[in-house]
């Protein structure tokens, strides 16, 4: 799915801005050399799409290296259960030493904390190295977020050998307690440019991964030859107090990595309808509120993980004056409304990807907008674990050749 956009600016960069939805996998979790050919994968998804007239920016999902944790024989049983809790538990068997001296290190930390800590080289530096490696093969910019703590990089031989992989050469160790949903940027080299770490938690993150929340005076915004980009991971992107931080930054494009905690056609916690309430975030960050935000690129990561699913749709969005497309929307959406603010939304839905099934009201226009939610949420329903159609979710790749304004 493509498009290019119709507007033109006097002083512009092109670029192409690609999302890829993938599937998480368990299965991929095996090894650390698994693992990294699973995100080859991923971003392989991207590489037939990638633009020679413009630089590419490339955006992959939230917590997309999470299976690390269970790589390797200490994650061997936990890869064998099937609820995340038990996983958890049966994952502290393998680290319980590593987990003792975390809490003698940081007193008064919970167990889960001292467990994230003791992953710290496992959960950062194959991800870290294999997606770095692959920025720099394909030449692009590329984003991605995952679980990590602050870490310093040691060459010590006993730390090596107590903390890490052997003949690695090197370990990445915590430097501090805290643990953090972080986005990271690389750019065409290969090289960091930079990333932010998640500063408004969702519950779950909260209370059964304990993780920190990032500070927003520390959020930055990443000079690059498409133009500033700011990250805004998944809640982040929906509250204004971050967004506003990132205007005033004069970012202009916002990189929403995504992975949403629950069946997408259905009821969300705090709204009637979740893919109407996504539009808070994907097109309201593009709202005339925020002057300088011009584009919105959001990647869902979707799967089952033992008993937690990740669904939704990936969408590019753009800043105009024009009403949005009715009939480029999520399913089971009516209208381009604020779901807190009442206000009606402006804009252009460059690209959204497909959903398990099209949105009934393109084969049955009369059908009730009460009616086109029952049906969708039926199908969620199934996707989820022992359902009929589980974890038939849709990987996607999503493109959009843009002009982004130089500022």
């Amino acid at each position: 799915m493509s498009t290019r956009e119709d507007q033109h600016f006097t002083e512009t960069r092109a670029a192409r801005l690609i999302a890829v939805g993938n599937r998480i996998s368990l299965q991929a979790a095996a090894t650390e050399q698994s693992f990294a050919t699973e995100l080859e994968r991923i971003v392989g998804k991207a590489v037939p799409h990638l633009a020679k007239d413009r630089s590419n920016l490339v955006v992959l999902g939230e917590i997309l290296g999470l299976p690390l944790a269970l790589t390797g024989r200490r994650g061997y049983l936990s890869r064998l259960m099937h609820t995340s809790n038990v996983a958890i538990s049966m994952l502290a068997l393998g680290y319980g030493r590593r987990m003792i001296h975390y809490r003698r290190l940081y007193a008064g930390i919970s167990l889960v904390r001292s467990l994230l800590l003791s992953l710290s080289d496992v959960m950062y530096r194959p991800f870290v190295s294999t997606l770095s490696r692959l920025a720099a093969r394909h030449s692009v910019y590329l984003s991605a977020s995952t679980i990590t703590p602050h870490v310093q990089c040691s060459t010590s031989t006993a730390d090596i050998s107590r903390f890490g992989r052997r003949h690695s050469g090197k370990v990445f160790l915590p430097d501090g307690s805290g643990v953090y949903n972080t986005g990271f940027l690389w750019g065409p080299d290969g090289s960091l440019i930079g990333k932010t770490d998640k500063v408004f938690l969702t519950d779950n993150e909260k209370a059964i991964l304990d993780l920190t929340a990032g500070d927003l005076d520390s959020v930055q915004v990443f000079e690059t030859e498409i133009g500033k980009i700011g990250i805004a991971i998944s809640l982040d992107a929906f509250t204004p107090e971050y967004l506003q931080k990132l205007d005033n930054l004069d970012a202009c494009i916002v990189i929403q990595n995504d992975a949403n905690d629950q069946p997408w056609a259905s009821p969300s916690k705090t709204c009637d309808w979740q893919p109407q309430e996504w539009l808070n975030s994907v097109l309201g960050s593009v709202q005339d509120d925020y002057p300088h935000l011009h584009y919105n690129v959001c990647p869902m990561q979707v799967g089952n993980f033992y008993d937690v699913t990740f669904d939704g749709q990936s969408v590019i969005t753009k800043k105009s004056d024009r009403n949005p497309d009715p009939y480029c929307n999520f399913v089971g959406n009516d209208g381009f409304v604020h779901t807190v603010t009442g206000k009606a939304m402006k804009g252009d839905i460059l690209a959204v990807s497909p959903w398990v099934i099209e949105d009934p009201i393109k084969t049955t226009p009369e059908m009730s907008l009460a009616e086109r939610r029952k049906a969708l949420e039926q199908v969620a329903r199934q996707l989820l674990p022992g359902g009929a159609r589980a974890n038939q979710y849709l990987e996607s790749v999503i493109w959009a050749d843009v002009d982004v304004p130089v500022a």
